[in-house]
């Protein structure tokens, strides 16, 4: 795999995990709200199974993210 196609993908992914991050978190804390507004689908247990679930993978995501910036910085910055 190509390195721009790499730090590409971390990015996606990193956006996505965060998205769901806050959105189970806000499922757990504001779980009448949530409920409402995913129709049902999310409640405060499956909240809170998502949240606990997703951290280890959202943490190595984000490691990874941090690394590939240390390793290759864009150019031009400096």
């Amino acid at each position: 795999m190509e390195r721009k196609t790499t730090k590409r993908t971390v990015h996606i992914l990193l956006i996505i995990l965060t998205f769901i991050i806050i959105i189970s978190g806000l499922g757990i804390t504001y779980y009448r709200s949530i409920e409402y507004l995913t129709g049902g689908l999310l409640d405060k247990t499956l909240s809170f199974q998502l949240h606990t679930l997703l951290f280890l993978p959202f943490l190595l995501i984000l490691l990874i993210h941090i690394f590939f910036s240390w390793l290759w910085p864009k150019k031009g910055l400096m």
